[in-house]
């Protein structure tokens, strides 16, 4: 919010906000930031169904976006470390199982509901001796291609790729 904005020779110049209006805008936004805090239900429009042709059965199952400590909690869990004894016994990424990696974003994007009734069902898991639900993702979708296009989607609902670098440095400048 700039208080004067000049066109000086075709260039803008803005005077810096004061203490007193920064404080009245943090405090105009404060209540609507608290909504946004505390309603879950915000969050719940931004899920996508994905539709998958497994052999000559379609079936369909809802995504939505990941938080930033669930994409690291899937990196985690499939990516082998070692010790490293130059930097003092440093734990450095040695590999990482991308096909893991990419059926463990899709596992824990799918809507629970959805999660419950595909990749965790017991039925589907005698029949192709799975044993995690991670299991049951690789069975229903093996093409690595359908896969990295379903973890693009799960990457746009969360958010990567929203806005190119000039519209985040003016996001932030705001």
């Amino acid at each position: 919010m700039a208080k004067n904005v000049e066109n000086v020779e075709n260039t803008e110049y803005q005077e810096p906000i004061t203490k007193e209006e920064m404080q009245d805008e943090i405090a105009i936004n404060e209540s609507a930031i608290l909504r946004a805090l505390t309603d879950q239900s915000q969050h719940d429009d931004r899920v996508e169904t994905i539709e998958v042709l497994f052999g000559k059965t379609r079936f369909r199952f809802r995504i939505r976006p990941l938080s930033e400590k669930e994409w690291d909690k899937c990196r985690e869990r499939n990516t082998k470390y070692q010790k490293n004894r130059r930097l003092g016994g440093m734990r450095l990424p040695e590999s990482t199982n991308t096909t893991g990696y990419h059926s463990d974003l899709i596992y824990t994007a799918t809507v629970d509901e959805d999660k419950a009734k595909l990749w965790d069902n017991q039925k589907f898991w005698s029949a192709v001796n799975a044993v995690t639900g991670t299991d049951m993702v690789d069975k229903l979708i093996p093409y690595a291609g359908k896969k990295q296009q379903v973890v693009e989607r799960i990457e746009m609902l969360s958010g990567y790729g929203d806005e190119s670098e000039a519209d985040y440095e003016e996001a932030v400048k705001n």
